[in-house]
């Protein structure tokens, strides 16, 4: 075994710049194929966590008066399928989000607030509730003579969310396949390369009774160290960039939103160290090693006659 190993590290020695090449264009899938993954892991759970948070959303023109408004919210708070109903106006919108990035509460009467505030109904309803009985509330409220402006289902933003999710989808797994079979093909023209190179070497092996799983064995690993080395590449670079930007941005205000979104999604185990990571490291770099080892095999097949 010492020997087969031995023999399969020359061969990578000999050809230096195929072998860089073959673990470069692996890496690169691996890269980009993880964080497609992870990318479209989050969209997934994501419109699924959206959907079962159906909210109506209600806005009032600024001349409406409160009274009637609150009249209403009331009136929906007794329909049954809703959670919650919140009031609020631009303005506390707005305070909303100057707190959220840091500015306290004491320091927010600097910035100019909407003087003509809409006001917004926000109707939460409790999860796989039919929305349509109240959006025609709305409209009936409305025929009634409220001044109502607009109304925002959310989950007609949620669908369009899906849309685009599916779309990027779509584009990652055809960019990862392109590269896939990329990879594939120069790790078969490496490995064919390196058989040429030593045909005369193969013969007289040959020649002499060598079995042939044997001569061809080296050549299997060679495409299957390719494959693990490449795997490891991809997969500890991104691991040690991924924890370096949890350490420095721990206290960015937009990687807080991402932090908290992920994690209402299901998803925390990724800003943590965990078995998860162990789990799709070994799993990575089996498939690395499964990937060079085939790629190898049929390559063998075909140039050792």
């Amino acid at each position: 075994m010492n020997l087969v190993w031995a023999t399969t590290f020359k061969y990578i020695r000999r050809n230096p710049g195929l072998s860089l090449a073959s673990v470069v264009i692996i890496t690169v899938t691996f890269s980009l194929g993880t964080l497609f993954f992870v990318m479209n892991e989050f969209a997934t759970k994501a419109v699924t966590y959206l959907q079962s948070q159906p909210t109506l959303s209600i806005f009032y023109d600024p001349k409406e008066k409160e009274e009637n408004i609150l009249i209403f919210k009331g009136y929906l708070e007794k329909q049954t399928g809703v959670m919650k109903v919140s009031y609020s106006t631009s303005a506390d919108i707005q305070k909303q989000y100057l707190t959220s990035i840091g500015i306290a509460p004491e320091q927010q009467g600097q910035y100019a607030f909407d003087a003509n505030q809409i006001r917004i109904l926000r109707v939460q309803l409790r999860p796989n509730t039919d929305y349509k009985p109240f959006v025609q509330m709305v409209d009936d409220e409305k025929n009634k003579g409220a001044l109502i402006i607009d109304k925002v289902f959310f989950q007609d933003i949620v669908e369009k969310i899906r849309q685009f999710s599916n779309t990027v989808t779509v584009s990652s797994l055809v960019i990862t396949a392109f590269l896939f079979i990329v990879s594939i093909i120069l790790v078969y023209l490496t490995i064919g390369f390196t058989i040429n190179r030593f045909a005369q070497e193969i013969e007289i092996m040959d020649l002499v009774g060598a079995d042939p799983k044997i001569m061809a064995m080296p050549f299997m690993y060679q495409g299957a160290v390719y494959g693990v080395v490449a795997a490891s590449i991809s997969f500890f670079s991104i691991m040690v960039i991924w924890l370096v930007a949890n350490l420095v941005l721990q206290d960015n205000i937009l990687f807080k939103f991402i932090h908290d979104m992920m994690s209402s999604v299901g998803l925390q185990a990724l800003f943590y160290p965990s078995w998860f990571f162990v789990a799709f490291g070994a799993i990575e770099l089996g498939l690395g090693a499964l990937i060079g080892y085939l790629c190898a095999f049929f390559a063998t097949k075909h140039y050792i006659k």
